[in-house]
């Protein structure tokens, strides 16, 4: 008993050891206070930018549709890529998952994983 207590302690600790903390002040996201990405948004769209710039991935919020009353379509552009969800209204959860998927490191997308992370989250809404 004493042994799994201990290894759920370890477990526990080392989550939350890795979690990062994430900030969204005056178009910035701040990750662990660092200036990360660029984020511009309406209440239709969230583009997220490099900090030369360059969009890199966009949301679109989707509504009335079809196929669900509110779903998001989530657009990584550099790789013409995207995937649709209604379980999460991503923004911030999109960050969060990016970093815990080691999709988002250093500020930048790495491309090798965009792929992987869409076939985890895409719920193939539009389909």
């Amino acid at each position: 008993m004493k042994k799994i207590s201990l290894v759920l302690a370890v477990l526990c600790l080392s989550v939350v050891g890795f979690s990062q903390d994430i900030d969204i002040k005056k178009g910035m996201v701040l990750i662990d206070g660092k200036e990360c990405l660029k984020v511009n948004s309406d209440p239709n769209n969230v583009a997220f930018s490099d900090l030369e710039g360059n969009e890199i991935i966009f949301l679109k919020f989707i509504h009335d549709s079809k196929y669900a009353s509110l779903y998001v379509k989530i657009t990584f552009l550099n790789q013409k890529a995207s995937f649709t969800s209604k379980s999460y209204i991503f923004t911030k959860k999109l960050l969060q998952k990016l970093l815990e998927d080691g999709t988002l490191t250093d500020c930048k997308l790495v491309s090798e994983k965009v792929e992987k992370f869409i076939m985890k989250y895409d719920e193939e809404v539009d389909k």
